[in-house]
């Protein structure tokens, strides 16, 4: 079984510019990234907002892999785009002869999402998909989120820890940190029960990653990056076309062991096909440690098993190469 012990790879760090966050309207708020580029930051988000507005960065380990992997002129599919942090972030790095998808189903998020990619100045190289990613297009699937924990959305199928606490189902405007809304969020006792949610629902489309890449007629990507609470699998079982026609693919997913025992078992066998299908094409996928050497290195795990994948596996991101161009070793 493989362990979890990271290794790093050494790069050098990149500059972070000075950088600028400004008020931009209610409830928003004009944030320079530490790569240079523009991000509209809803600022009654507490997860995913911070990192961005306080330093300039999400996910410095993820945000670091994604400059390795992305190279001028090549396309990239990011879906959880949120309100665009990734999607800007490769804008930039594909330039004006690549592409970028950026798959978002949350009607509320949208907004910013749009807003982004014209402040960031990546809005020719850039088409925003308002679907949910699945095995299978054209379906009806319900959303729930807090609009304090924007990564934390998922379907209403999919367990997830905010989930769990959900209570009511109320409007955007119900839904935001107030004197009226926060003491739904006390115990009895009056203490505040960190994880609470209150939820928004709204309901959307699937669509398959196939039949985005058809529809925009692109032959093949270059990088896949999902960040969709669990889903990640059933999106891939969309993907076989293009994942066969993209010799040069590389994948980053969120997973979680938990994810797969909480899974009901069509989901656990999607994972399963999804990880026979990528180890006959020769790929090995490795965690990214969740922190930056002080020269810019990103710190992996060795190759992980299916059954590390599956039972030890900690929440995170994965990177999927295949053996011959894993740039780690």
């Amino acid at each position: 079984m493989s362990n979890l012990d990271g290794r790093t790879a050494a790069r050098p760090a990149v500059q972070a510019a000075p950088r600028r966050v400004l008020p931009l309207g209610p409830g928003e708020l004009l944030v320079e990234a530490a790569w240079g580029g523009f991000i509209v930051v809803p600022a009654f988000n507490m997860d995913v907002a911070i990192g961005v507005t306080r330093d300039g960065v999400h996910e410095a380990w993820t945000t670091r892999l994604v400059q390795e992997l992305l190279r001028p002129g090549d396309t990239y599919l990011n879906a959880g785009a949120n309100f665009g942090y990734f999607v800007c972030l490769g804008g930039r790095l594909v330039g004006p002869q690549g592409r970028v998808i950026g798959v978002e189903p949350n009607p509320h998020i949208l907004p910013f999402l749009l807003k982004s990619l014209y402040w960031n100045g990546s809005i020719d190289n850039t088409d925003i998909i308002a679907r949910a990613l699945a095995e299978v297009p054209g379906e009806a699937l319900e959303f729930y989120f807090d609009p304090q924990y924007l990564g934390g959305g998922a379907p209403r199928n999919i367990s997830s820890p905010v989930a769990e606490a959900a209570g009511e189902h109320i409007g955007l405007d119900q839904a935001l940190w107030s004197p009226d809304t926060v003491p739904k969020l006390m115990d009895a006792a009056g203490r505040w029960v960190k994880g609470m949610g209150l939820m928004v629902p709204f309901t959307t489309q699937t669509t398959t990653i196939d039949t985005v890449m058809a529809h925009l007629a692109l032959p093949k990507l270059d990088l896949l990056h999902l960040d969709i609470e669990g889903s990640e699998a059933l999106a891939l079982l969309g993907a076989i076309n293009t994942i066969r026609a993209s010799p040069r693919l590389r994948l980053i997913t969120e997973w979680s062991a938990g994810h797969y025992a909480r899974a009901g078992p069509a989901s656990r066998a999607a994972f399963d096909a999804v990880w026979g299908m990528l180890a006959g094409l020769d790929y090995r996928v490795r965690m990214v440690q969740p922190l930056v050497a002080s020269d810019g290195g990103i710190h992996v795990s060795p190759p992980l098993s299916h059954e590390t994948m599956t039972q030890m596996a900690p929440h995170g991101d994965y990177v999927w190469l295949k053996a011959k161009e894993d740039p780690f070793g």
